[in-house]
């Protein structure tokens, strides 16, 4: 099918389009319209994938192709059959045997329809895609809706990088400097324990010789019993007193050196106290740097190694509701699409700067499931929240701040288990 056929005006002067005769078998990649082998060699097929095909097929080029001119040779060559079309129209019935299955065994089009949203909302384009453009009964109207489609979602898609990209830029210059601290505090804190070691080194050194001068006196103590009658005994008692000054002495100093090596001991407790409060911030921000990573390494990549059901061992919301009470107002494009990705219906509420109060307590009682960013929220919004949730026993979840990864997170735990999912729209 190339065009919507032959038209005649209408009353009005608009095109009535003549439908073309029904086919009676899926097309093949060059009996698409030109207009779509862009679309799907874009969507539906890698760089790399490409190169392998043109190696395989022994395309010569006079000097090495960039990305751009790789797709560009694949979308000039599908226009016709020739060597290349072929291998690329085999590789791509081989990687989306699964979605082609799927819409073959819808004849009506309304059906084919419903599944081409419903792969939207899923996430499974690529293969969907080539299903469509590719199916006998898909008319130029459907193809003109999925181009439209896959078009829109390409801006969408490249308005969410530029989102994360932004955030992961700010999160990997918060983890240097929290590594910098990280590392001066690691380095005063080796300072603080080489003085310790020799304080106690000291302290170990003055017992020892307590030790030695407790022998010496009981040794003269001794001494003086034995010689009490003679005259040496004066100068004994003379040495004796001595020594007990000295003994004196040195046992207020070791109480000094006790109470200092105590002291030592509660700031090297508060030194590690402060280090381990540094560990778990970094701990945190690494954790969301990989979570915001893994986001837009998703949204770069499209996931050509899933089957049919293969995704659906992710979380899955099960088609809940799930209300967010504040939150940023500039992310609540991204919040609706993270709840879309997990399977669930997403709603919203200001947390009080605009939206009623009356208007909170109505969608809590409408909703599944509660998020509320605690950084992004009226003080009253949140605690209806938490005595609404209690009091009605909803699962709610109190986020540390606003940000993506955290709204992720917070999706995480909402999650049914693999056990207990339920089909979209069964609340």
């Amino acid at each position: 099918m190339t065009d919507l056929g032959p038209s005649t005006p209408t009353l009005h002067g608009a095109p009535v389009r003549i439908p073309e005769p029904p086919r009676t078998s899926r097309r093949k990649l060059w009996e698409i319209p030109h207009k779509y082998h862009c679309p799907v060699i874009g969507t539906c097929l890698e760089v790399g994938e490409l190169r392998r095909i043109a190696e395989r097929v022994r395309m010569e080029t006079d000097e090495p192709l960039s990305d751009y001119e790789v797709h560009l040779n694949f979308v000039g060559a599908a226009d016709s059959k020739n060597t290349l079309s072929v291998a690329t129209h085999k590789v791509l019935e081989r990687k989306y045997a699964a979605a082609v299955a799927r819409f073959a065994k819808v004849r009506e089009r309304t059906l084919l329809i419903a599944l081409w949203r419903e792969a939207l909302a899923d996430g499974g384009v690529p293969g969907a895609l080539w299903a469509v453009v590719t199916h006998a009964r898909a008319d130029a109207e459907l193809l003109a809706m999925a181009y439209g489609d896959v078009h829109m979602l390409s801006h969408q898609i490249g308005a969410g990088q530029r989102v994360d990209l932004a955030r992961l830029a700010q999160i990997r210059t918060e983890l240097a400097d929290l590594q910098a601290r990280h590392a001066a505090t690691l380095r005063r804190h080796a300072r603080d324990l080489a003085t310790r070691d020799r304080e106690l080194a000291a302290l170990r050194a003055t017992v020892v010789e307590m030790d030695a001068l407790r022998a010496e006196s009981a040794l003269l103590r001794e001494q003086v019993t034995a010689l009490e009658s003679g005259r040496t005994v004066a100068d004994l008692r003379t040495a004796l007193a001595e020594l007990e000054q000295r003994q004196a002495g040195l046992e207020r100093e070791r109480v000094q050196a006790v109470a200092q090596a105590e002291d030592w001991r509660d700031q090297y407790a508060t030194a590690a106290a402060q280090a381990a409060e540094l560990s778990a911030s970094l701990a945190e921000h690494r954790a969301e740097l990989r979570l915001l990573e893994d986001l837009l390494q998703q949204d770069l990549a499209p996931c050509d190694a899933c089957t049919e059901n293969a995704c659906g061992d992710g979380p899955d919301l099960g088609g809940r509701r799930v209300l967010c009470v504040g939150g940023r107002q500039a992310l609540s494009g991204h919040y609706r699409a993270l709840v879309a990705r997990l399977n669930g219906a997403f709603e919203r509420h200001d947390g009080g700067l605009e939206d009623s109060s009356q208007r909170l307590t109505a969608m809590l009682a409408a909703a599944d499931a509660v998020l509320c960013p605690a950084d992004c929220v009226s003080h009253a919004a949140y605690y209806r929240v938490k005595r609404f949730c209690k009091r009605h026993g909803k699962p709610c979840v109190l986020l540390s701040s606003s940000g993506l990864s955290a709204f992720a997170r917070g999706l995480e735990t909402l999650a049914l288990p693999p056990t207990g999912r339920r089909e979209s729209g069964n609340p």
